[in-house]
């Protein structure tokens, strides 16, 4: 049987390589922009957040979208740890921006009987509180919820606007109708050397320049310096024991 279709569409997902098939790089430090297009039917407002961890830890760590223009959602989160992370969206049904931008229309467009409205923002509020961690956080939000359902249309409309009040809600949102973009793409953050680097290379066994007898790597070492004081940060060395008959090449070179 099919499944349910999400309350909440996430697609056109980037950065993103081969639809996820490999993932992306980045370098320890730098910020990852993720970007996706996150619509629903009907009029209701969306909330989005970038979620991302190190691959195989429990725990995500978010950081809010912004709505740019046209469906397209944006997120930046930056990248400390040298390891293989996993990034996706997690957009949900803002019940309470739906409600709250709702209210603001009809209550601008003159309509009085708003008393319905009222009891369906205050029981949105009062679920917020029931949600909230922080004790003080929660008796807020449940003032705000008896001020709404008793509060004239003005009041209300006033409360609407309380920046402290869309705060809270933000911070205790209901994600009951939560979509991830799955599965979630991986990135690989690596060192700062990785970034870039000048390579010097040289024969190990004449590092002495010596004909008779071949050198050893211990009598690499004065070269080695040589090479870092020179600016280089890579040393290559090709093949010392070529394989084979014919072309005395090393495998795979």
């Amino acid at each position: 049987m099919a499944g349910a279709f999400p309350s909440v569409v996430i697609e056109n997902l980037q950065p993103l390589i081969e639809s996820g098939r490999y993932p992306i790089k980045r370098i320890v430090g730098e910020d990852l922009a993720v970007e996706a297009d996150i619509f629903k039917d009907g009029h209701d407002v969306v909330a989005a957040v970038l979620k991302w961890r190190v691959l195989g830890k429990r725990a995500w760590r978010e950081t809010p979208m912004t709505f740019i223009d046209n469906d397209r959602w944006r997120g930046v989160c930056t990248l400390y740890d040298e390891a293989v992370h996993e990034y996706t969206v997690e957009a949900w049904t803002d019940s309470f921006r739906s409600w709250q931008s709702e209210f603001a229309k009809k209550f601008e467009g003159g309509i009085s009987d708003l008393r319905s409205e009222a009891l369906e923002g205050a029981a949105i509020v009062k679920v917020a509180a029931e949600r909230a961690r922080d004790r003080a956080d929660a008796a807020r939000l449940r003032e705000f919820s008896e001020q709404i359902a008793n509060g004239a249309n003005s009041e209300i409309y006033a409360i609407t606007k309380s920046g402290e009040l869309e705060v809270l809600m933000a911070t205790y949102p209901d994600r009951s109708t939560a979509t991830h973009y799955d599965p979630a793409p991986r990135v690989v953050v690596d060192r700062q050397g990785a970034l870039f680097g000048a390579w010097y290379e040289f024969f190990p066994r004449s590092a002495e320049g010596r004909g008779d007898r071949g050198s050893t790597f211990r009598d690499c070492l004065p070269r080695v310096d040589d090479a870092k004081a020179m600016g280089f940060d890579v040393i290559y060395f090709p093949p010392i024991h070529p394989i084979g008959h014919t072309n005395r090449k090393g495998r795979n070179n």
